[in-house]
């Protein structure tokens, strides 16, 4: 058992007592994946927990996020929480389950194909940082939410900062 994955899934199926669905095992996969809940503690905090806060409905102080209200009583809490399930059952009606894949990584750039993207680019071609003093990334210059591929010709290395700044947004090449 030289991989993580393989342990883990026998850990979660022993705490079930022996069987669990795929559903639950990659429940418990992604809560055990400390860089899943850190992208998705990211995501969290600079999309919906900012509109959140912009529109007064929480505040954040720290990780901490609250609700602005005073405390609920059950059937309050209750009907807040059927209200919001009704929402995103709305909402995935409409749009289907594809609305997740703004969030995860779909068809992620093969390994081998972002060693030669790093190896070509070296550093980040917006603002110039290197791997000694940025976290390098592969972007799509052409991103994949609007029909960009994972041909390296598409691809371009950005610094985390620039990256998250350029998003899905811009179609510029920083390469030339």
């Amino acid at each position: 058992m030289a991989h993580v994955y393989q342990p883990l899934v026998i850990q979660f199926l022993a705490k079930a007592g022996g069987a669990a669905t795929l559903h639950q095992l990659a429940t418990e996969m992604a809560a055990a994946d400390e860089a899943a809940v850190s992208f998705y503690s990211n995501k969290i905090a600079t999309m919906p927990v900012k509109v959140l806060k912009d529109r007064d409905v929480v505040t954040k102080d720290g990780d901490l996020v609250s609700l602005n209200v005073g405390s609920m009583t059950y059937e309050q809490r209750a009907a807040l929480t059927a209200a919001c399930e009704a929402r995103v059952a709305a909402f995935l009606k409409e749009r289907g389950i594809d609305i997740w894949s703004g969030f995860i990584e779909v068809a992620p750039v093969p390994g081998n194909v972002r060693y030669d993207v790093l190896a070509r680019d070296r550093k980040c071609k917006l603002c110039g940082r290197g791997p000694d003093d940025a976290i390098l990334q592969v972007d799509h210059i052409i991103p994949r939410a609007r029909g960009g591929s994972n041909d390296p010709s598409n691809l371009q290395v950005l610094c985390a900062e620039c990256n998250q700044g350029k998003g899905a947004r811009d179609d510029r090449d920083f390469r030339n």
